[in-house]
């Protein structure tokens, strides 16, 4: 298909250049119902998404379209002609498509288990941490094969083949005036069974607390405790302010060498983008990636981001690798928890302006921890200076690997108003 999409986007004088991304998906799925396996499916998807790239004016314009089934000659060619048109009024300073030397595929490792082994072990471990009054009434599985195969017209012909497993649970504990559910999502890029028990225990956990869960009972200064998926938002939230896009904007003064913590911040924090595994080599230009070091001992290295804007900045680009990577810290567990707290459970979301000062977000679960008592909370939100959050945080010696971030499993900022 990707040779016929080329031959008629070539009949098409008007194009100034291309890229083909193809997508073929092969997910192994499987529905379980209060314990019980009621379903299993495989779901194959080919999907192709061509972007015509048009010179005009001394500008380049772009323009995008999906095919997912067979077309006809005169059917692409239509396609592409509608695409040329739609371009012609976007109006870009002009850049260059990644260049390409020679063809090359990547594939990682599948996991060790087949889809039938998973099912079972994970459904030894439902059975095993559930009770009639906590448990799952549903969960959805899904183990998929994802290969990504991208040409354009500067010679790139690249191909990357990945593996994600996908739990989708509503845990529900049955109280004597209620029940309530939650809605729980994790990804793993390896198979790790302590891991999903370790995950699949906490959702049980996490949905008591929240039909235990009352509102804070005063506004209040306190610590709070992150983990590893907040984590993840809180230091791409940081880092993104040093994106192409955004410095090209004049979204940041900072430049390359600037500190971005006080000399004396508790924990001098070191971030990287780096590819996940050996086959995320490329990113959706086709740039070829590579570990970047965006912070380094509290100190701004690198800016990063796309072939487009890193033309625009006139510096090498660096490409998107897919995981974030966070220097652990030096404190343990019983250290990180002393004292009054409290754990953020689940956040609808961190808000981070520099320029402003200020941190935030709405945390629809939580736990006070204060001596030795808990009080779940729900329904609250907090804020603080970010200035202050970033350099007084504190960083855990335990560290996790998810899907999209490896470093410290949890994260103390001190002294954040809670309301």
């Amino acid at each position: 298909m990707i040779n016929k999409i080329v031959k008629a986007i070539k009949n098409n004088s008007q194009v100034s250049d291309y890229l083909i991304s193809e997508n073929i998906e092969t997910s192994h799925q499987a529905f379980f119902v209060l314990g019980k396996l009621e379903t299993t499916r495989l779901v194959e998807v080919k999907e192709y998404e061509v972007t015509i790239y048009v010179r005009h004016d001394n500008t380049i314009g772009t323009s995008n379209f999906k095919v997912s089934h067979k077309l006809s000659s005169k059917e692409l060619e239509n396609k592409i002609n509608d695409a040329v048109k739609a371009a012609l009024f976007v109006f870009n300073k002009d850049f260059n498509l990644v260049q390409g030397d020679k063809k090359k595929t990547v594939k990682d490792k599948e996991f060790s288990d087949s889809f039938d082994e998973m099912l079972n072990k994970i459904n030894d471990i439902m059975e095993r941490i559930t009770k009639p009054n906590i448990k799952f009434n549903a969960v959805e599985l899904f183990y998929d094969e994802k290969t990504n195969h991208i040409v354009n017209s500067r010679g790139v012909n690249l191909t990357k083949t990945n593996y994600l497993l996908s739990i989708e649970s509503i845990p529900s504990y049955d109280g004597e005036n209620d029940k309530v559910e939650i809605y729980k999502m994790d990804k793993y890029n390896s198979l790790d069974y302590q891991k999903i028990e370790e995950d699949m225990v906490n959702s049980l956990n996490d949905v008591k607390v929240r039909y235990e869960a009352t509102k804070l009972p005063k506004a209040q200064k306190i610590d709070i405790i992150l983990k590893e998926k907040e984590i993840l938002e809180l230091f791409y939230e940081f880092i993104s302010d040093y994106s192409y896009n955004n410095v090209y904007a004049g979204g940041t003064d900072k430049k390359i060498g600037d500190m971005l913590q006080d000399g004396n911040a508790e924990t001098k924090l070191t971030i990287s983008l780096s590819p996940s595994s050996k086959s995320h080599f490329f990113d959706g230009s086709g740039l070829l990636l590579k570990k970047n070091d965006i912070v380094e001992d509290g100190v701004l290295k690198n800016y990063f981001g796309s072939n487009q804007y890193g033309q625009y900045l006139g510096v090498e680009p660096t490409g998107l690798p897919d995981e974030l990577v966070v220097k652990k810290g030096n404190k343990s567990l019983k250290s990180i928890t002393k004292g009054r707290y409290i754990e953020i459970i689940s956040l609808s979301g961190i808000q981070l302006d520099a320029h402003a000062d200020y941190i935030g977000g709405e945390v629809r679960l939580g736990v006070l921890h204060d001596k030795g008592k808990t009080l779940p909370l729900n329904g609250f939100s907090f804020s603080g200076s970010f200035k202050a959050a970033l350099n007084n945080l504190v960083l855990s010696k335990d560290t996790v690997k998810i899907n999209g971030y490896q470093g410290p499993k949890y994260l103390r900022i001190k002294d954040v108003e809670v309301m």
